[in-house]
């Protein structure tokens, strides 16, 4: 393995993620609370360490990247990883406006070199809560700091909502709130999105999204669910079973 990925299993000090519900923040920045999962939860007063990343190697290739990633029948606790059908999630093609919103739908806009996707469920639970993996290389450590620099932007100013270009119809997200990160990797951002049910204006529904840099890759965490129910947060589980087989790579 290169030489960024053994420092960044020395950089993240730990896999594993506590910490326990916390209060909602008033804007998007920078998050190292230590849980993977998300309450509403205030950004480091700290300024965020993406606007210093420094110039490094590049990332590894996708043929890598695919050993990196959840393998198809891993478990992550009471999870699965399912084969995906498609070579990244299809939220990627969508479009955000205003512009500076779309990397709270899609990171594919950064300048990625390679990637490696993977979708975890539960088995035999088709309806509950469904976890998009995306694993991203990019050409050094500073850009994919620009990354993590553009999302947390787009979290502070698409807060108050806004609209998601879909293929069939667009979608409104009402509310963005950050919530607590995981203390993993160079630095993460983590984000609650509430968004207005398509068919019925009056239903919320919840979808949460956490990324990770280390080095010149990204990890990226999309959870929603077939449901109304705000559920909490992307699960633990996953986050921690990734970040390890990522560190042990």
């Amino acid at each position: 393995m290169a030489a960024w990925a053994a420092g960044a299993a020395l950089l993240a000090g730990t896999a594993g993620c506590g910490g326990g519900p916390t209060a909602p923040a008033g804007d998007g920045g920078h998050s190292a609370a230590a849980s993977p999962t998300g309450t509403p939860a205030p950004p480091s007063p700290g300024a965020s360490s993406a606007a210093a990343s420094p110039v490094g190697p590049p990332g590894p290739d996708a043929a890598a990247l695919k050993t990196l990633i959840l393998a198809a029948g891993a478990k992550a606790g009471p999870y699965q990883v399912d084969e995906p059908s498609l070579d990244e999630p299809f939220s990627e093609i969508y479009e955000a406006e205003p512009a500076v919103c779309l990397p709270l739908t899609t990171l594919g806009a950064a300048g990625h070199t390679a990637q490696a996707y993977a979708s975890v469920g539960l088995p035999g639970k088709p309806l509950e809560v469904d976890t998009k993996i995306l694993l991203r290389s990019y050409r050094d450590a500073g850009a994919a700091g620009a990354t993590l620099r553009s999302l947390a932007e787009a979290g502070k100013r698409c807060a108050g909502g806004y609209t998601e270009e879909r293929v069939v119809i667009d979608a409104k997200v009402l509310r963005v709130e950050p919530v607590a990160a995981p203390a993993i990797g160079d630095e993460a951002l983590a984000y609650r999105i509430v968004t207005q049910d398509v068919r019925d204006k009056g239903i919320s529904l919840y979808q949460y999204l956490t990324v990770v840099r280390s080095g010149p890759v990204t990890l990226s965490f999309s959870s929603d669910i077939v449901d109304t129910r705000d559920f909490g947060g992307v699960p633990r589980e996953i986050v921690t079973a990734q970040w390890e087989k990522f560190s042990r790579g």
